[in-house]
């Protein structure tokens, strides 16, 4: 293996919550919602090269005062990377996040559309930039 190649493993969900507190008496569709939406990245160091990286998402829907949905979505993926420093660790986390998004953004769209709302489709995230804060 190359030092900088990095292979995914394996990729699973830890822990999905999807809440429907008004169901089955949904509100109309006609109002937006206000969506506030979290996403933060954990890194578990599994040894001999192998890493968990984690994306945890939650998003909390409203109108008005009335809560639509909540979702927490842990999706997490195992990768094979050599690191030799802290930068590559920063790296690794960076590029396996990039790596995982896809696949929880996939998941948050139809766990939506399967609760009776509209896909909740979260654009692309810079993860550099967050991980920088």
């Amino acid at each position: 293996m190359k030092s900088n190649e990095i292979k995914l493993l394996g990729q699973y969900v830890k822990d999905l919550s999807f809440e429907n507190p008004m169901a089955p008496s949904l509100p109309s569709q006609d109002k937006n919602p206000n969506v506030n939406f979290d996403i933060n990245t954990t890194y578990l160091d599994l040894k001999n090269d192998n890493h968990e990286i984690t994306l945890k998402i939650k998003s909390l829907a409203t109108v008005d005062k009335d809560t639509l949905f909540i979702i927490e979505l842990q999706y997490a993926g195992i990768l094979k990377h050599v690191l030799n420093n802290e930068k590559d660790k920063k790296n690794l986390i960076v590029s396996g996040s990039y790596l995982l998004f896809p696949f929880a953004r996939s998941i948050i769209t139809n766990i939506t559309m399967e609760g009776g709302f509209r896909p909740l489709i979260i654009q692309p995230i810079e993860f550099e930039k967050m991980f920088k804060k």
